[in-house]
């Protein structure tokens, strides 16, 4: 009972009709399948090891690891490798405006990464961590007093202040960039990318189709969303979210979920 009046709840949130109806357009082939037509696209890299592809203003590709015991990479457009290596997930990860690259506290510098450097990098909850354990044989509100004392002498090299309200104000508490030389972190993520090209949603053609439930701890709408680009059309789930973009002249299909088309 308590799980229907959830799912009713959760209906009326939505504000939708829960009623799947039938494939406003038939005749429009999914994308999955549209894919397969090698005359329409060419598959450049896919997401095997991946969990992101950022397409750089380079015209290179970054390829995100899913897990921290694979290399990131970045490669060309015809799948040359430009960077291999490991990093260390616990440190940031950052690519600056001119396309320079710093992670494992070193900079390495574009457009070739054979030259680096170390850089002084900066964690700031890491730094309050690590004071706070120096701190164990202190009461709880004298270390308390203590972080609080050494937070502010720490920011205040950055010219940064104390956040004192970071839920409410988490764009102003969150800070990724480079100050006085040094990479400073006051943000849960440890990646930024600020060398990345943009992308365009391509644009749909019709509203989307409720055709059906997922079943789960909560049902989940599944939705049919129609698209289109030029004149070819498609359609596939909604939360496919297809974007294109131009690299070396030519038109690509990003799909965060499957990864990077060339559009013939």
């Amino acid at each position: 009972m308590m799980r229907y009046l959830i799912f009713v709840c959760f209906i009326c949130l939505l504000g939708c009709n829960p009623f799947p109806k039938k494939d406003a357009h038939p005749e429009v082939p999914l994308l999955s399948n549209l894919l397969k037509d090698k005359t329409k696209f060419k598959k450049i890299v896919g997401m095997d090891g991946s969990s992101e592809i950022l397409v750089l203003k380079s015209d290179r590709l970054l390829l995100k690891p899913n897990n921290s015991n694979l290399p990131f990479k970045i490669i060309d457009i015809n799948n040359k490798l430009v960077i291999e290596k490991k990093f260390d997930w616990k440190l940031p990860f950052y690519v600056d405006r001119a396309g320079n690259l710093y992670f494992d506290r070193a900079k390495y510098y574009f457009p070739d990464y054979n030259k680096s450097e170390p850089f002084k990098t900066v964690v700031v909850q890491d730094s309050l961590d690590k004071k706070s354990e120096n701190l164990q044989n202190l009461t709880d509100s004298l270390r308390w007093k203590a972080v609080d004392k050494y937070e502010i002498s720490l920011l205040k090299q950055y010219s940064l202040r104390k956040c004192e309200n970071s839920i409410a104000n988490t764009a102003g508490c969150n800070v990724f960039k480079i100050i006085n030389n040094t990479l400073v972190v006051r943000q849960t993520a440890l990646f930024k990318n600020e060398f990345e090209k943009t992308k365009t949603y391509v644009p749909k053609f019709d509203e989307d189709v409720l055709i059906g439930w997922k079943n789960g701890k909560l049902p989940s709408p599944d939705y049919l969303a129609y698209y289109q680009f030029g004149d070819l059309k498609f359609k596939c789930d909604d939360m496919t979210h297809p974007t294109t973009l131009e690299i070396a002249g030519k038109k690509y299909l990003h799909l965060p979920s499957d990864g990077l088309y060339q559009i013939l």
